[in-house]
């Protein structure tokens, strides 16, 4: 993935699949893309956690991002991804169907989502985006919102 000339009006978009949907997060909310990382099921834990995986030494626990955001479907290949985040203090990974791209988006091509598809607490939607070459659009998430703060803190249970 090659990072794209960057200028104050754009920003760069992790761009990622949850099943066959189009997803995107502002990079600055990334640590780091994993692939092919063994993970450990940890029982009683939270419906929407994967599981936990060791990051270097530290217990990182990994919400299924398709769980915690109800999206029906099959992943379109077998190599998940997880992008990990540092939410609240808290280290944890994103699992997600396949990281496609980094991309640029300019102010212009986002946009608020229409209210008549905003639930109420839907912070964890950033806005709409238009990607440049093709115009398809993608949900832009705010991955720091994608969880309560009690939910944070379950995770924080978790962790150890």
């Amino acid at each position: 993935m090659e990072l794209k000339e960057i200028t104050r009006d754009k920003k760069q978009y992790v761009i990622f699949y949850l099943a066959d949907k189009k997803f995107g997060v502002n990079i600055n909310q990334t640590k780091e893309i994993l692939s092919n990382t063994e993970m450990t099921f940890v029982p009683d834990s939270p419906d929407f956690i994967s599981g936990i995986i060791n990051l270097r030494g530290a217990v990182v626990p990994v919400v299924d991002l398709k769980l915690r955001l109800n999206i029906e479907g099959q992943k379109k290949n077998r190599e998940e991804k997880i992008i990990i985040v540092e939410l609240d203090g808290l280290t944890a990974g994103m699992m997600v169907d396949d990281v496609k791209e980094i991309e640029p988006l300019t102010r212009e091509n986002i946009v608020n989502l229409p209210d008549l598809a905003r639930k109420v607490d839907s912070d964890y939607i950033e806005g709409v985006g238009r990607a440049d070459k093709d115009g398809e659009l993608l949900l832009l998430l705010d991955l720091k919102n994608v969880l309560s703060n009690r939910e944070i803190e379950e995770l924080k249970k978790v962790d150890s």
